[in-house]
């Protein structure tokens, strides 16, 4: 008898046990408050990354509102201004931190160091090279999210390609983004062998692009954007510029040829943003950040057919169809 109500104990604590799990591996009930996300960004540039990622949420049935709720008071704008931003936002004690850029990120790791709070990041160029997480697979840590695929150094190949008379190409980055940093030093190894002379420019600060544009050096005959929040920023100041100058423009994702630009070899903001909300399903139902791997973006070429009959390009057929993205006129 003693034998049967021990085990009848022992499975209805597991019955308990596996009810809590339940509880709180889902959505909250009506009972229970939303779950908080914060969402740390530097620039405008990650606004459909947001949304994508809000997509995905409620796709995986986290209704914004009901199940969780976005703290979000626009980008910051400047690196100097994350530091502020992310200490009104940890006051507020978010469940999780969703933040995009290597620059927003690092700041949002120093912070939370002391927090326990998980973060998810997307995109990041390179999240090991820029000291953020430990490796790829085993993050550690509090930190997890996903990186911006190899290929910059494919993309500067595709210009040679898309815009075989370019040979000076102006490569605009800000020295303080290690993402940026990454990419100048993937395009610098791959300049020589395609036969390009680079001509980087660093800029500090959205503020001074303006200025750098007006000094575009005579003998470039190309521009080259690299993965730099600061200079992506200002998308539509270089596409006026290609379009007054008739200078192919090579952006990194999509969204900056949806805006003008020639073509891009790389991300669609939206698509990451919709990754890295499985990831933070995931936490939320009780992983741990440091035990999920960072996952990889994908690539693909996109090309505007508009804009390169405005600067008086013609783009081989047989490129065009190896566009999974086209923009006609």
């Amino acid at each position: 008898m003693a034998r049967r109500t021990w085990i009848s104990l022992f499975l209805l604590a597991a019955a308990l046990a596996a009810g809590g799990f339940w509880l709180v591996s889902g959505p909250r009930d009506a009972a229970r408050k939303p779950w908080l996300i914060s969402v740390i960004q530097l620039t405008a540039v990650d606004a459909q990354t947001l949304k994508g990622f809000k997509e995905g949420m409620a796709a995986l049935g986290y209704r914004e509102g009901k199940d969780v709720t976005y703290l979000y008071n626009g980008p910051a704008g400047t690196i100097d201004n994350l530091g502020p931003a992310i200490r009104q936002h940890l006051a507020k004690k978010p469940d999780l931190i969703f933040v995009s850029s290597t620059p927003a990120t690092l700041a949002v790791k120093k912070a939370v160091a002391a927090t326990g709070i998980p973060v998810v990041f997307a995109p990041v160029n390179d999240p090991v090279a820029a000291g953020i997480v430990a490796s790829l697979k085993a993050p550690g840590g509090q930190l997890t999210g996903i990186r911006l695929p190899l290929g910059d150094d494919l993309r500067l190949e595709w210009l040679t390609r898309i815009a075989p008379r370019a040979k000076h190409v102006y490569l605009p980055y800000n020295p303080a983004d290690k993402s940026a940093l990454t990419s100048l030093a993937l395009v610098r190894q791959a300049a020589p062998a395609l036969g390009i002379t680079l001509l980087p420019q660093a800029i500090h600060a959205p503020g001074e692009i303006p200025a750098a544009l007006a000094a575009l050096p005579r003998e470039a005959d190309a521009i080259f954007l690299p993965r730099d929040s600061t200079v992506e920023s200002r998308i539509k100041d270089f596409v006026a510029l290609s379009l007054r100058r008739k200078l192919p423009l090579c952006a990194p994702s999509l969204s900056q040829t949806e805006a003008g630009a020639l073509f891009s070899y790389g991300f669609s903001h939206r698509q990451i943003g919709r990754q890295a909300a499985r990831l933070a399903v995931q936490i939320l139902r009780g992983a741990s950040a440091a035990d999920l791997p960072v996952e990889a973006a994908d690539s693909q070429l996109a090309i505007n057919l508009r804009t390169a009959r405005a600067i008086g390009l013609s783009i081989p057929s047989d490129i065009v169809l190896q566009a999974e993205v086209v923009i006609r006129p």
